[in-house]
Formats: C-alpha cells, sequence, structure tokens
C-alpha cells in the first residue's frame, strides 16, 4: 500500500463522517436523561477520538508535502525555459480486464479475481501493465499542468507496449501482431491528447514483437506509420524554439536501426538511440542471430560520435537519450551475493559509449536520459571508476506501469537556454491504491521539485549529482537518503530497510561487474536499521 495516502480534501471527509455521526444518533448536548447523559459521554470520548484520527492523518499528509517542500521557497522557472515532458514505461496492456489476477505477471487479460481484493482495479494494479484508462489519466493531468501550452516536446522514452504482450493472443492475433497493434493504440492516444506536439520516442525492449528481440527491417517499417507522424509532426506549429527534424535523415537511420537525430531548439540536439544493439540479453534473445546486428551496433557507435563531432564543430550542446541505459542491474544481485551482478551492455560498447561522451565530448553533452529501471534515479558512470572528471551523468524516468510496485510518475523538466544543460524538473504522481479505492477517481499532483527536494543550484548535471550521492551515503545524515529512496518507488511502500546505500552507491558509480565488485568490497554491505 501507499506509504503516504493522498486525500484531496481530508478536513471535509473528517467533517462529513462527523455530521453522518451526530444525525444517526441525534444528541442533545443539554439536560436529558441519565441514558442521554451516557451517550453524550460516549459521543465525547467519540469525538476526542475523531479529533485525533484527524490530526493523525494530517502529520502522515504532511509529511508527504513536506517532502516536496523542503525549501522555504518555491522554485522560479523562468518562462524562457525549453519545457520538455518525460513519459516513460506506460507498457499499455490492450488485453487487461480490471479484475484480473495480478499473479503469473502481465500481460493480466485473465478473468480471475485478486483474493482479498474485492473490487476492480480500472486504474491498474502492481503486477500488472498500464490498463488505457492509466494511460489516459496521465494524459489528461499532462495537459492540466500545460494548460498554457508552453510544453515543446514530449519525450517518450520507451516500452509502450506491455509485458508478455508478444507470447499472448486475443483469438484473432498473435505474438508480434499484438505489440504493434498496442504501438498503434499507444500513438493514436498521445495523439489525442496532444495534437500537432512534437514527440520523441525511443526503441525499448517490449516494443519489439517477442522480449528483448533486436528488431530487422520489417518491424521497423512496421511501427513507422504508427511513430513517424508523432515524431516529424509536419503540421506542428513554429514554437517558442523550432523543433527540426530533416526526414530523409531520420528515414534513413530509422528503418535501418530505429536512431536518429531530432533538433528540439537551435542550439539542443537530441539523439535518439536504439541500445538493444549495444545489449548482450538482446543478442541473446535474438533467435536466429543475423549477422547485420553487429554490423548495425557498429554503424550506430560511428553515427553517434559524428554526430557529437558536428555538434561540438557548430557549438551546439546534445542530450543523448535511450532506453536500456549502460551499466548494471540494479535488482540484480540479492544485495549479499556480488556474483550474480548482470551488465546491460556489451563491454566494448559501454567503454566506447562512456568514454566518448565523458571524456571527447563531455563540453557538448549536457545530459543522458534513459529509462528501462521504473525507478526514479540518477547515475555517474565512469568505466573504469577511477576518476570524476570523466563521468557521465545518467537521469532515469520512473513508468507509468506499476508493474514493479511504484505508482505512476511522469515528468515536466525544464532546460536552461543559457547553455542548454538540464536545469530542473518536476515530477507528478498518483496514488494507485487511493484512486482504485475511489472507484478509479485518480488525483495527479506535484511530487516534488528537484531543487526544492535537494536544495542546491537550478543545474542537473554530474558535479551536482556527484555531490548528491555523496550526500546520500553521508553517515551523517539520512534524511537526503531517506528523501532519495521514498522518490525511487514514487511513494509506493516503504522500502527503505530493505535498500543497500552502498549496493546503490556501486550500481550508479559504476559500468562493468569488474568494477562494481571493486566498489562492494571497499563498501561492503550493510543493512539498513
Amino acid at each position: 500500500m501507499a506509504v503516504f495516502p493522498q486525500s484531496p480534501s481530508p478536513d471535509m471527509d473528517v467533517a462529513m463522517l462527523g455530521q453522518e455521526y451526530v444525525s444517526e444518533n441525534q444528541i442533545k448536548f443539554h439536560g436529558g436523561s441519565r441514558r442521554q447523559r451516557y451517550l453524550m459521554v460516549l459521543c465525547a470520548v467519540g469525538c476526542l477520538a475523531a479529533i485525533a484520527c484527524a490530526i493523525a492523518l494530517g502529520v502522515v499528509l504532511g509529511v508527504r508535502k513536506n517532502d516536496s517542500d523542503k525549501s522555504s521557497s518555491q522554485a522560479s522557472i523562468p518562462s524562457s525555459w525549453l519545457r520538455m515532458f518525460a513519459l516513460s514505461d506506460v507498457h499499455l496492456d490492450i488485453l487487461y480486464k480490471a479484475n484480473a489476477s495480478a499473479f503469473g505477471r502481465p500481460p493480466c487479460g485473465n478473468d480471475s479475481v485478486v483474493p482479498g481484493f474485492g473490487e476492480a482495479a480500472t486504474m491498474g494494479r502492481t503486477g500488472c501493465d498500464s490498463p488505457q484508462r492509466l494511460m489516459e489519466s496521465a494524459l489528461q493531468s499532462m495537459l492540466m499542468v500545460d494548460k498554457d501550452n508552453r510544453a515543446d516536446v514530449i519525450l517518450i522514452t520507451g516500452d509502450k507496449s506491455a509485458h508478455k504482450l508478444y507470447s499472448s493472443s486475443d483469438g484473432t492475433s498473435y505474438h508480434g501482431q499484438l505489440v504493434l497493434r498496442a504501438q498503434a493504440q499507444f500513438t493514436r492516444t498521445v495523439n489525442t491528447f496532444f495534437p500537432r506536439r512534437h514527440c520523441v520516442l525511443t526503441m525499448g525492449n517490449n516494443d519489439v514483437p517477442y522480449h528483448w528481440q533486436v528488431p530487422n527491417s520489417t518491424w521497423y517499417e512496421s511501427i513507422w506509420p504508427h511513430w513517424s507522424p508523432l515524431i516529424l509532426c509536419k503540421d506542428c506549429p513554429t514554437g517558442r524554439y523550432p523543433v527540426s527534424i530533416s526526414e530523409t535523415e531520420f528515414n534513413s537511420t530509422f528503418l535501418r536501426g530505429g536512431f536518429y537525430k531530432i533538433d528540439v531548439s537551435d542550439g539542443l540536439t537530441m539523439l535518439v538511440l536504439n541500445s538493444l544493439y549495444w545489449s548482450s540479453f538482446a543478442w541473446v534473445s535474438t533467435v536466429p542471430f543475423r549477422s547485420e546486428i553487429p554490423e548495425i551496433a557498429n554503424e550506430q557507435m560511428d553515427w553517434l560520435n559524428s554526430q557529437l563531432a558536428r555538434a561540438a564543430a557548430d557549438g551546439k550542446k546534445v542530450s543523448i537519450v535511450g532506453h536500456v541505459p549502460p551499466g548494471l542491474d540494479p535488482f540484480r544481485p540479492v544485495a549479499t551475493n556480488v556474483s550474480y551482478v548482470r551488465q546491460f551492455w556489451f563491454n566494448n560498447y559501454t567503454q566506447l559509449f562512456l568514454e566518448s561522451i565523458g571524456e571527447t565530448y563531455r563540453d557538448t553533452v549536457v545530459c543522458t536520459f534513459f529509462a528501462h529501471l521504473h525507478k526514479d534515479d540518477f547515475h555517474v558512470q565512469s568505466y573504469d571508476d577511477s576518476s570524476d572528471a570523466a563521468r557521465v551523468n545518467i537521469v532515469m524516468f520512473p513508468s507509468i506501469s506499476p508493474v514493479y510496485e511504484n505508482n505512476p510518475a511522469y515528468r515536466m523538466m525544464y532546460f536552461n537556454p543559457s547553455g542548454w544543460y538540464l536545469a530542473d524538473y518536476t515530477q507528478y504522481w498518483m496514488d494507485l491504491v487511493l484512486a482504485n479505492m475511489r472507484k478509479g477517481s485518480a488525483i495527479w499532483s506535484k511530487q516534488y521539485t528537484f531543487s526544492e527536494a535537494y536544495p542546491g543550484e537550478q543545474r542537473i548535471d554530474t558535479n551536482r549529482l556527484l555531490a548528491l550521492w555523496r550526500d546520500i551515503v553521508s553517515l551523517n545524515t539520512s534524511s537526503v537518503w531517506q528523501t532519495y529512496t521514498s522518490h525511487r518507488q514514487v511513494y509506493f511502500a516503504n522500502t527503505l530497510n530493505s535498500y543497500s546505500r552502498d549496493h546503490l552507491y556501486c550500481i550508479a558509480h559504476t559500468a562493468n561487474v569488474s568494477a562494481y565488485e571493486n566498489c562492494r568490497n571497499l563498501r561492503p554491505y550493510e543493512p539498513m536499521s
């Protein structure tokens, strides 16, 4: 259940309960019989209990509110800053049924009722991916946040389709056809809520015919009609910061390997990667293996470096976007056994990527964005973990899908045109348990703004994140650690005791198994008490 259950008006709810109590018992507070005086005493005791409950509820709600308002003043967001929504890991389940059991993992399309739940989970539930209603609720909330219509771009960092949809059937369609149907439904829905708005979409490991399978050219051609209208957006109006993308270049690289370049302003370029080509998981999962996979993997790395060289020569800044990040899987190992840690990318691509960005083009790349983990997180990686000077900042996005025990969340990010760096962001969330208790009535609200939750300069770069990690593992205070862990699951559960600071520190700072093990030897596992 949620750590911080949210009510839109706790005072009103308590008052309504009080009115019902009085009207049912018809209490009179003057004179009366011994029985009436006895009832009056009981009423007084009941009122005191109600007041105590109201105070306790206020404290709980106050903790949640104060967690996002630690600064004495709210962050100032200049109107000149570029605004970009970040929506990630929606995992739209087109077969979702509100009474389906979450056991056995998604898609949750069977008819078995969850034991003890008793009510249909119309907004989704943990263990399941997102129903259409949850996706629409998130987009509706984004519209409310963007009521002045000033969001310049929507970044969607992969995994638009549900887990295991590739292995399901609705009686008429099988395997990749259902994934394709989910892609079509996803893009139609986004376009309905945000017509004529440029979107940046990345390829996730569930946006393919089979889980983790590296797509072939046929698949890129199949999803092109659904993705390209949002990316190219030929009828999009010219905004404050004109978005520019060459259709010829886009078709050339996207239909070859699912990667492309888009200029989201005259000073900021986004290089959109298909990191499946660099993933050992994906290579192993692609059966039969195809000879063009390593060819395209190398082509993408060469393309990345040539684009970075061009941007550096032109004086532009670059943001790099992908789905599966470099580095290690934080869910492996169990924290007491480092031998099971898994690396997402091959060593050679990990090293080439981090050294290119952290060393050769460190003054050109302002930030990198990845997803996949369904967690609100940030890393500062270098390949050999030997020098902070060559580290790469990796900002991770939380998910809309609640499949891995988290509440849904999305972000509004702000880029300062004076240097085009990521200056700040505000995260918005929805209490999934409460939404289902209210029969699918979702309440989205601000969770936190980065510069308020972690007071400091409005600039999210490698140095800022390195300093923040030092505070997270500091033994002098636990406040930053507690803020970080509550954000990581988007307030879903009090998992503070199940986290190891040292494990997460080493995951955030290293990019290969050897460096991770060295880090853990220096920082042995000590569970929080």
